[in-house]
């Protein structure tokens, strides 16, 4: 599902264009649905090369270039951020329907629960936070979307980090979390190693946006929690509840 959002720090996200994402890089307007919703900027397929004139094709499970090792955490397990300076949030998934697609987000609350503003939503159309602390990247080694932080450059208005995967068009596809599989996030530190994974023992088919997991600020450290809870909502009513304006 594609995030394509014109931002303006003092504006709202136009739902017209959220759909429609020609132009983007030259119009820094407001977030809008048309933008948001079309696939033809800069988007993360579920496989180039599935046959999408047949629905139900299987695609074939990415071949990935991934050294594990990191603890395996369990769905509601925190764990403490040990190296609070480079690292990186690996999120991955494999298709079993060949119409999905989906896309990684990151979105930086405060205190309440809500995006500082609209420009604190961290996509591939917007992949770079106000305070340079947080970078989105697109499939590397297999992985396919990191998420690149510098935990001692987060503003500290930032109370929280919330890491989310959605699939493109859901609602108006018919498409749910059922369709995937093999869902991850795993935490990578300075040194490229992983350290922590956290993997979906279940998709749901009744779930059409999932967050995976969060970082969050306690006791003056930062730590993780393996959150793994879906909501049957579109991207518009996703990004609504972290405080998102679209217009």
């Amino acid at each position: 599902m594609g995030l394509n959002i014109p931002v303006n720090k003092k504006s709202a996200v136009n739902r017209n264009s959220l759909a429609n994402k020609q132009g983007f890089m030259n119009v820094r307007g407001s977030l809008d649905k048309r933008t948001l919703n079309n696939n033809s900027f800069g988007r993360i397929s579920a496989d180039r090369n599935a046959v999408t004139e047949n629905p139900v094709v299987r695609p074939q499970k990415k071949q990935r270039n991934i050294s594990g090792g990191g603890m395996i955490l369990k769905k509601g397990q925190k764990i403490t951020i040990a190296d609070s300076r480079n690292i990186k949030i690996a999120l991955g998934w494999d298709i079993l329907d060949s119409r999905c697609e989906l896309d990684a987000s990151a979105f930086m609350l405060g205190g309440n629960k809500k995006v500082i503003s609209d420009d604190w939503f961290i996509f591939y159309g917007q992949d770079t936070s106000p305070d340079n602390s947080v970078k989105y990247m697109t499939a590397q080694n297999g992985d396919d979307a990191v998420i690149d932080i510098n935990l001692t450059r987060v503003n500290p208005m930032v109370q929280k980090i919330v890491f989310s995967v959605t699939i493109y068009e859901a609602v108006e596809k018919r498409l749910n979390f059922g369709m995937t599989e093999n869902i991850y996030a795993r935490i990578i530190d300075g040194s490229n190693r992983e350290t922590a994974r956290f993997q979906l023992d279940e998709c749901y088919s009744n779930v059409t946006a999932m967050v995976l997991g969060e970082l969050y600020r306690y006791n003056g450290n930062w730590k993780f929690n393996a959150v793994g809870s879906g909501v049957a909502r579109d991207l518009a009513g996703f990004c609504a509840m972290y405080g998102v304006n679209i217009i």
